[in-house]
Parts: C-alpha cells; sequence; structure tokens
C-alpha cells in the first residue's frame, strides 16, 4: 500500500523542499505561518531550498493553487531536482494526486507531514497505536483516487475471492485495523481508569498541562518535579503521556500530566486519535494551559487551546493561564504582557522564575489556600 509505507517510513533527513503557504489577514500572522511549515518541516529533517506564498483569494478545486502557478514550480523543481513539494494546508486527495501528476514530484499536505512527525516521535505502545490510527484515518479516503492502479483482480488470504478488487481489500484491511486499534486503545483506557481509582482513593489531586506545541510544557513539569522528560526543540517532542508528582509546601502535594501539543486547525479525525490522552484533562482537578510569551501568535495559542477545551467539554473546569519562556522577552515586552493579561502567572521553565508564584496559585486553587503575591 504505497501511502501506508510512505506515511510509516523515515526518508526525509536532508531531502530537499519546496514549501507552498499561504497569506493571512495580518503580515505579522503571515509570517508564523510561514515560521511554523518551516519549524514543521525542519523537524523531519528536510531540507527547505525555496518557498512560494500565496493568497487564499482563488482557490481551485482540482489544483488548489491553479496550474500557471504549478507550472511555474515545476520550473524550479526541475532546476533544483526537489524531492517534495509541501503544502502548507489539507489538500483533497484529488488536488494532491492532480499536483503530482504535473510536478512529478511527492506533494505532502500540513496534515501528512504532521503525521509523518507523529510517527517518528511516538514512543510508548500507546503512542504508537494512537499515531497508526491517525495514519489510517487520513489514508483510508485517499486510497479512492488510485482506483486504477489498485483494480488489479485480488486473490489469496482475507480477500472476498477473485472479483474482490485490491482498492476493497485495502480499504477492507484498514477499516479491520482500525476496529482492532480502537479497541486496544479501549482496553488503555480501563488500565488508566484503575489508576486513576488509586489516586483517588490516594486523595492526590491531578493537574493537566495542556498547550500548543513547543511552548514549553514539558520543561515547566521537569523544572517543577525535578524530572528528566524528555524534551527538545521539535514540535511534537511528546505525543506520550506522563505523570509526576509535585510538591507545593505545607505538606501539599499533586500530580502533574503532560499532554500532546497542539496546533492551529489540526483535522478533527487526528483529535480523535489522541483522545484518550487528552482525556486525562477531563479527569483533572486543575488545568494548566500553557502558552509561549515570545510568540507574535498567542491569541492563535489561545484559541486553539479553548476550541480543544470545549472539544472535552472541559472549558468550565479551573485552570490557570501560564505565559512561559518570559526570558526572552524585554522588560517592557513583559510589562505589557502583564497589563494586557493581570489574572496570568508569568514564568520561564528555563531559569525558574516565576514557578514559586506558580506553585502558590496552585495550592490556592487545589487546596483552598489562599496565598498573596506580589
Amino acid at each position: 500500500m504505497k501511502y501506508l509505507k510512505e506515511i510509516c517510513s523515515n526518508t526525509f533527513a536532508g531531502r530537499k523542499a519546496f514549501l507552498v503557504a499561504f497569506k493571512e489577514r495580518r503580515e505579522y500572522e503571515t509570517e508564523e505561518v510561514v515560521k511554523e511549515l518551516e519549524f514543521l518541516s525542519s523537524t523531519l529533517r528536510l531540507k527547505v531550498i525555496k518557498e512560494f506564498l500565496y493568497s487564499y483569494n482563488t482557490i481551485h478545486p482540482a489544483t488548489y493553487i491553479g496550474k500557471g502557478r504549478l507550472e511555474e514550480i515545476k520550473g524550479y523543481t526541475e532546476r533544483e531536482k526537489v524531492d517534495f513539494l509541501i503544502f502548507g494546508t489539507e489538500l483533497t486527495p484529488v488536488q494532491q494526486r492532480n499536483i503530482e501528476d504535473i510536478l512529478k514530484i511527492r506533494v505532502i499536505d500540513r496534515t501528512e507531514l504532521i503525521l509523518h512527525i507523529f510517527g517518528e516521535h511516538a514512543k510508548s505502545r500507546e503512542g504508537k497505536i494512537q499515531v497508526e490510527l491517525a495514519q489510517l484515518s487520513y489514508i483510508l479516503p485517499r486510497l479512492t483516487g488510485y482506483g486504477i492502479s489498485l483494480s488489479r483482480i485480488g486473490g489469496g488470504l482475507g480477500t472476498r475471492g477473485p472479483g474482490e478488487m485490491k482498492l476493497e481489500v485495502y480499504r477492507r484491511r484498514i477499516r479491520e485495523r482500525m476496529y482492532h486499534l480502537r479497541k486496544e486503545i479501549e482496553e488503555i483506557e480501563r488500565h488508566r481508569e484503575i489508576i486513576r481509582k488509586s489516586r483517588t482513593r490516594k486523595n492526590l489531586p491531578v493537574v493537566a498541562v495542556i498547550g500548543y506545541t513547543n511552548v514549553g510544557k514539558t520543561s515547566l513539569i521537569n523544572k517543577m518535579t525535578s524530572s528528566e522528560l524528555y524534551v527538545a526543540n521539535k514540535l511534537f517532542s511528546t505525543l506520550d503521556p506522563a505523570t509526576r508528582g509535585i510538591y507545593l509546601g505545607e505538606n501539599r502535594i499533586c500530580l502533574m500530566t503532560d499532554t500532546v501539543g497542539l496546533l492551529y486547525n489540526i483535522p478533527h479525525h487526528m483529535i480523535e486519535a489522541f483522545k484518550s490522552t487528552l482525556e486525562e484533562v477531563n479527569f483533572a482537578n486543575l488545568i494548566l494551559c500553557v502558552y509561549d510569551s515570545s510568540s507574535h501568535n498567542i491569541e492563535r495559542q489561545h484559541n486553539t487551546v479553548i476550541d480543544v477545551l470545549k472539544l472535552l467539554s472541559c472549558e468550565d473546569k479551573p485552570r490557570i493561564d501560564i505565559y512561559n519562556k518570559i526570558d526572552l522577552l524585554t522588560p517592557e515586552d513583559l510589562r505589557i504582557l502583564k497589563s494586557n493579561y493581570s489574572d496570568a502567572i508569568f514564568v520561564s521553565a528555563h531559569t525558574g522564575e516565576g514557578l514559586s508564584i506558580l506553585k502558590d496559585r496552585m495550592k490556592e486553587v487545589l487546596y483552598g489556600n489562599k496565598v498573596t503575591t506580589q
């Protein structure tokens, strides 16, 4: 199966790629979109040669950006011997196939790019199951466009007989695999439920940490709990949930649980695949929403977090907004940020600044101890 083999393989390091990004309403938003696409590509160790920036004004049903623009790109791909064209948006299966037919190189849309990163970073059994489920959800609708090449007569074990086309065989096998993966996730959830009941009996409150990818959630947990969870300056470096204990002072203890990083406009089927991980938020007594204070897209980060909390029906749970990486801000920028988000906590997971204030606020919310901060 072409797509399954490609999505599950790691063949990107050092290979050349062009990027196609799209203009947003504001210039700084466009810069953030381009930077994010570059970061996604570099996380797979792709060598970005050139970027093409277009507006959303006219979206072509067959090729998204139109044949004229594709012919322009084709000239560059032939000269530079480029291996991949990375699209900063989600393409339909037909659009993806049509663009490949014109350019004669592999086309990867934003969703597939993220899936490749997921595939590289999943380490635990649960993480690998969730990634495979997300990959298969992406592959399934894309089989249709390859009906001609897959329409040889199928036979052998697991088929209906000589009259079943390969396309139908692949589709059925994918659905069967997805069914088994969901069953495995259900088993993991049952195990999680046993652990939760054990925590409840011990009367340990749970704090879930949620936020955009690469905002420093894991670094924050490491600093506060003296742990050594894996940290990297990459997108989606954390796919496997981890829980650590933290001492808040005055004989008060809680558990902090990391969650998979979020990203703007991630397709729902991808969120669905990781729902069992994100559902740790459902059972938390407190949610820490972490934002990168050095980024220009704080509003987008905030909207993404709120959207996911609504999806999980957790928008009314107690939560603390945390603005991390204040060590990267000038004093004036920090002053402006504090005036705009007066109820938030401002910290640096790198230097430890603000973490004692955060612990006090957590203790106040979890245990009802009124704390005064300066």
